[in-house]
């Protein structure tokens, strides 16, 4: 993009949409010509949209949501054809998304960053009468698994040993933490990583953390999920490497990178950052610091 386009966009006073079902149901949409230009540069059309969100595919979805609290006590779900995670934002979430904004784009949008930010595709309040509105984010999913079945681990990475331990957990595909990491390394050898992904993985999330430290949010993670490649039987790994870089550069997939055998692909995404550093994240670092001491 170029960079007059990316001015365009940002001298754009952001202009809210609002769409009133009925009169007890009212929906705003937060600057929705700058989310879906940023949609439509990943390949994403306003009508991809609307289809993946289509209520009546999604009603499964959205009773279980319930089931995907995390701690904050939001909610989450997959959009029906895995293409999209909408999430409700706490007012604290929204408001450092809203100061994080304009830089996030410029960051997001560069050609030079590649950054392994997952995508924010749209954020949005819903008003049901005299309730408080709730507000709601919409995300790219960064795991595009071929098919869950070859899921051999999700992880969240916060680099910390400090209560980073799920135990018990068999499933591969919950999601666990940066301890089942190396303790499921152990058994197997998962992580195969190509030299020079390794440097390029570094750059992108010196760059991310640059930006995020800008803004005094922390507490985000790594989120690793690693797929077993199907396609690894029978193949050369140097032609396998180079299927995956012509599918990779054909579908901008900037979250997956592969093995350097060719068995394994790896999903990388920087998630769950919108937590300030606030007064109550210090006197939690610090209690988790003195418990590990």
């Amino acid at each position: 993009m170029s960079r007059r386009k990316t001015e365009e966009m940002e001298k754009e006073n952001r202009t809210d949409e609002t769409l009133t079902i009925n009169e007890d149901i009212v929906v705003t949409e937060f600057a929705p010509d700058v989310f879906s230009f940023l949609r439509q540069k990943d390949g994403y059309s306003n009508k991809t949209l609307e289809l993946s969100l289509d209520p009546d595919n999604n009603k499964e979805k959205v009773f279980k949501a319930g089931e995907s609290q995390g701690k904050s006590g939001s909610f989450f779900f997959f959009s029906q054809d895995q293409k999209f995670i909408i999430k409700t934002m706490t007012d604290s979430d929204f408001n450092a998304f809203m100061r994080l904004f304009r830089s996030y784009f410029r960051h997001v949008c560069s050609p030079k960053t590649r950054s392994l930010l997952a995508r924010v595709y749209g954020v949005y309040s819903v008003k049901m009468g005299t309730q408080k509105p709730v507000k709601l984010v919409v995300m790219g999913n960064t795991m595009l698994v071929e098919n869950f079945n070859n899921v051999r681990g999700v992880f969240d990475l916060k680099g910390s040993m400090v209560n980073r331990y799920c135990p018990g957990e068999t499933n591969p595909k919950a999601t666990v933490k940066d301890r089942n990491l190396l303790e499921i390394c152990r058994e197997n050898i998962y992580l195969q990583f190509k030299i020079k992904d390794i440097r390029q993985i570094n750059d992108r999330l010196r760059e991310d953390a640059l930006l995020l430290k800008l803004y005094n949010l922390m507490d985000y993670s790594l989120l690793l999920c690693i797929e077993e490649n199907k396609t690894f039987q029978g193949e050369s790994a140097v032609t396998l490497c180079e299927n995956f870089r012509e599918k990779k550069a054909k579908n901008k997939l900037r979250h997956q990178f592969i093995s350097e055998c060719g068995k394994w692909i790896y999903h990388l995404s920087v998630i769950d950052y919108l937590q300030d550093f606030n007064i109550e994240k210090k006197i939690e670092n610090f209690l988790k610091t003195k418990k590990a001491s």
